[in-house]
């Protein structure tokens, strides 16, 4: 009976992200043919707040302003201490490449610590080869870049 309820909801919630608010809206009033003798009409009313709608849109806007880029991974771990190192990585890289920007992340289990907001291999490349001096397991990766990271 749980795998019903829990595969019925994926399908409605698959069904209901595939339509604009407008449709559902719609599809919510529409009357509903129960049978060939039987319909039920029904009133649905829809409140949409404007707060939950412009942050919707404003998370949207966020995922679509970004670029592909790469970035140096100088850190990588899920030891019982990653978090500690991972601060300690981004800490030395920051005495030693000012002016470079470094995110720490965690993605379960690791902790990670990435540098640079790099648009071309190129640039990468040579990033890298500053890095590898005091961080000689760094590597590159590919990244979606925020145009806003790339605005810093």
């Amino acid at each position: 009976m749980k795998r019903l309820i829990i595969v019925a909801a994926i399908a409605v919630s698959a069904a209901l992200s595939a339509q604009n608010l407008q449709t559902f809206k719609q599809r919510l009033a529409a009357p509903v043919q129960v049978d060939s003798l039987t319909t039920i009409k029904q009133t649905v009313i829809v409140t949409e707040h404007d707060d939950a709608a412009n942050l919707t849109q404003q998370g949207a806007n966020k995922q679509t302003a970004a670029v592909n880029g790469f970035r140096i991974m100088i850190f990588m771990s899920n030891s019982q201490t990653a978090r500690t190192e991972a601060l300690a990585a981004r800490d030395t890289l920051a005495v030693r490449m000012p002016d470079q920007q470094s995110y720490v992340t965690y993605e379960n289990p690791y902790f990670k610590v990435a540098a640079g907001n790099c648009t071309s291999k190129e640039e990468a490349l040579v990033l890298l080869e500053k890095i590898k001096r005091d961080f000689p397991k760094a590597f590159i990766m590919r990244e979606n870049i925020p145009l806003e990271e790339l605005a810093k």
